[in-house]
């Protein structure tokens, strides 16, 4: 039986699908617009299925078809993208959610995980947010995000359906191409893997809170699959991986491995007022998800991060179409 990967050639797709084929897994991608770069390495042994979460036929089609006993739930539109497009990130973020939902649940899917985001926090966030913090977003992504979150909840009270979702802090990682998102740092990380300065829309002391390097993502949503039913008891969790950082920060630290590495700062507004909500936000309390399936960050040391990314992109620059001077 296959797992479904909704997204599935996206930033995080691509690299949750290579996981799960070197664990023997057979795997279907749905995504609206394939990226076949990401995949190169592994297209010819994963089934591509393009489609629209939107469309509830495409999704129940790729269900039934593929005889999926799982999902990971990933696909959507980003932030400034749903804040620009409020109608269409209803259809594919909210309703597609919910096609997902139901066609598991008349399918039989067995289990479903569903990445959120620490975006369903806005007004009022504290210093210290935990699963119990008050969920306010101020984004029609993180609205959307949040009702993904309650609608799980929903389906696995009503329906039995074993929904568990992570709310992920901000990706870093190569081959962000979405226009208007809000991934300074993967950015500017990847322009110094590449030798070439980095014009950065946000201000120095815009601070990324919890920052988690991708494939730290991958492990947290597999290690979330894996777990044994009887150990979900929260279902929706906070994950961590970086300790807070400013734009300055993560220059100083690129500078160590790329010292000739510039960065003009030009900051952008609407993006700078995203990061600026959650200002007051110091520590991601990701407590119940250790305990209750054993979640832990390999790459929480920003230097280390900073290397394995320019490693990454040096090494392999053609799965995200970068090319190096």
């Amino acid at each position: 039986m296959a797992k479904l990967i909704t997204g599935g050639t996206g930033f995080i797709g691509a690299e949750l699908a290579r996981t799960l084929v070197g664990q023997g897994e057979e795997v279907v991608l749905f995504d609206v617009a394939p990226n076949w770069e990401r995949i190169r390495d592994i297209k010819d042994i994963v089934k591509v299925v393009p489609g629209n979460l939107a469309n509830s036929f495409e999704v129940l089609n790729v269900v039934k078809e593929n005889n999926v006993e799982g999902i990971y739930h990933l696909g959507g539109l980003l932030s400034i993208q749903s804040n620009a497009n409020p109608q269409a990130s209803f259809q594919v973020n909210v309703c597609g959610t919910m096609n997902v939902l139901e066609t598991a649940r008349l399918f039989n899917v067995s289990r479903i995980v569903f990445i959120s985001s620490f975006a369903t926090y806005g007004l009022g966030v504290p210093q210290v947010v935990t699963d119990d913090t008050l969920q306010r977003p101020i984004t029609m992504y993180g609205c959307g995000k949040l009702f993904g979150e309650l609608l799980g909840m929903f389906y696995r009270r009503r329906f039995a359906l074993d929904f568990r979702s992570v709310r992920c802090p901000s990706v870093i990682g190569p081959g962000v191409t979405t226009p208007g998102n809000v991934q300074y740092n993967s950015l500017m990380i990847e322009k110094a893997a590449l030798g070439e300065p980095y014009e950065c829309y946000v201000t120095e002391d815009t601070k990324s809170v919890g920052a988690m390097y991708f494939k730290d993502t991958v492990r947290c949503l597999d290690m979330l699959y894996r777990a044994p039913k009887e150990q979900i008891k929260t279902v929706n969790y906070n994950v961590a991986g970086l300790r807070n950082m400013t734009a300055k920060q993560l220059e100083q630290a690129i500078q160590k491995y790329v010292p000739d590495f510039s960065v003009i700062y030009k900051p952008n507004p609407e993006v700078v007022e995203y990061f600026q909500v959650r200002r007051a936000a110091e520590i991601i309390d990701d407590t119940r998800a250790r305990e209750e399936w054993g979640w832990q960050p390999l790459f929480d040391d920003l230097e280390r991060m900073v290397s394995a990314f320019i490693q990454e992109v040096r090494t392999r620059p053609e799965y995200y179409g970068l090319k190096q001077q």
